[in-house]
């Protein structure tokens, strides 16, 4: 009786992946760990309830804390042209004209979950096309949503910061969504007395929405392993892009 032998090649172990609570907290401390995981699987849907949890929290406490009546009225303060109109507007028509833009800002409040996900979707479609003809990248866009979301979760800190700003009675008369708290120079500005492109520009520089693209820049370049280095730079250039297109809108319509 012949025996065959059979070689059995020797298996390579296998990394286990993150867990999602590790995914969430490597964001804060570790993000290249995090991106290099999407790398396995690109779940998104974590960090985007995550971010909707917090955003409703928000509402919840402007609604309790501030009313939207406040912060409606501070909305079209930042509008020259819209404050002069509603000005304008005799007494009745003014209150049919406050009452309905209380009920829109409400509504966008509440319903910010779905008008994140549309905005995100964009988002990643149009960085992911950036990174994959500017960079040379493979990032899918599952891969790409998902860098987004994750890199989102930062924001999380400043609305937390914004609620604990509001429960302890400060800022209550000025609030306003876009925003809510101390982290960039706009906030420390006059919104009658300054002009808009200039309070536009400045609420960019915001130590989260700086923190964000970094974040999203680390991201591509880990996923589509690229150098850190040119994903962050990629991610320079869009912030610029952003600024100037948005300082400038500020400019031709306040």
């Amino acid at each position: 009786m012949n025996a065959t032998s059979t070689s059995v090649l020797p298996q390579t172990p296998q990394t286990p992946g993150l867990s999602e609570g590790q995914r969430l907290a490597n964001i804060f401390f570790s993000p290249s760990k995090t991106f290099a995981d999407l790398r396995r699987s690109a779940r998104w849907w974590v960090p985007f309830l995550v971010i909707c949890a917090f955003s409703y929290a928000l509402s919840f406490t402007v609604d309790k804390k501030v009313g939207f009546e406040t912060v409606s009225e501070n909305q079209i303060k930042m509008s020259p042209k819209a404050s002069a109109q509603m000005d304008q507007l005799p007494a009745d028509q003014r209150a049919r004209r406050m009452d309905m833009t209380v009920k829109i800002t409400k509504g966008i409040s509440y319903a910010f979950p779905v008008l994140l996900l549309i905005i995100d979707l964009i988002v990643a479609a149009v960085l992911m096309a950036t990174f994959n003809f500017g960079l040379g990248t493979e990032v899918t866009f599952g891969q790409s949503l998902a860098v987004v979301f994750y890199s989102g979760l930062v924001g999380c800190i400043k609305i937390l910061l914004a609620i604990i700003t509001l429960f302890s009675g400060s800022n209550t008369d000025a609030f306003n969504f876009s925003n809510p708290v101390g982290t960039n120079p706009a906030f420390y500005m006059s919104i009658t007395d300054t002009a808009r492109w200039l309070y536009s520009m400045a609420s960019w520089f915001d130590v989260f929405t700086l923190w964000t693209f970094a974040l999203i820049g680390i991201g591509f370049a880990v996923v589509g392993r690229k150098k850190i280095s040119s994903g962050i730079g990629v991610m320079a250039g869009w912030f610029i892009v952003m600024v100037l297109v948005s300082s400038g809108w500020a400019a031709l319509f306040s």
